[in-house]
């Protein structure tokens, strides 16, 4: 009995673990100057990888520098599907992929959206990774102007309205 837990603990104290958490960064950026938001979103690249896998059945590396032909699409369509961002009530910003940065362990991905009017109310939707893991946890980080907050998301909360003015 005392080798079957010496065993386990060998295995458990020598298996590096995947993530002991999951946690991702948004930050939502209006540059005044080009009329548009910056999105970036910061995720372990790993889990982006088996997200990707589960959903649309593509084995993804995006830790390679030749990128997969359908790579942009297929990020384009998975935050599409779990980032909505709508401003004064009515207008969706409407995101566009514009580039990703890579290193060991995470990726930025990177998109833009454009509004010409001036922002009172912000609404967000996101659940990006939270279909992969249920303790996922978002940090998303809004500025607009002097206006700032930092808004934790999660499984159980995912949806975030902001007053500005």
């Amino acid at each position: 009995m005392l080798t079957i837990h010496f065993l386990w603990f060998i295995a458990l104290f020598f298996t590096p673990p995947a993530h002991p958490v999951h946690v991702a960064l948004t930050s939502i950026e209006y540059r005044n100057e080009n009329r548009e938001f910056n999105v970036a979103f910061k995720i372990f690249w790993d889990d982006l990888e088996k997200v990707i896998a589960e959903k649309y059945n593509v084995d993804l590396k995006l830790e390679k520098s030749d990128e997969n032909p359908q790579e942009k699409k297929l990020l384009d369509k998975y935050i599409g599907e779990n980032f909505r961002f709508v401003v004064n009530e009515d207008r969706e910003i409407q995101l566009v992929y514009d580039h990703k940065k890579i290193n060991e362990t995470a990726i930025w991905l990177y998109f833009k959206g454009s509004c010409e009017e001036l922002v009172q109310k912000v609404y967000i939707y996101n659940t990006v990774m939270m279909d992969m893991f249920g303790d996922q946890t978002d940090l998303v980080i809004f500025k607009y102007g002097t206006f700032e907050r930092g808004i934790l998301l999660n499984t159980k909360h995912y949806e975030i309205n902001l007053k500005l003015k």
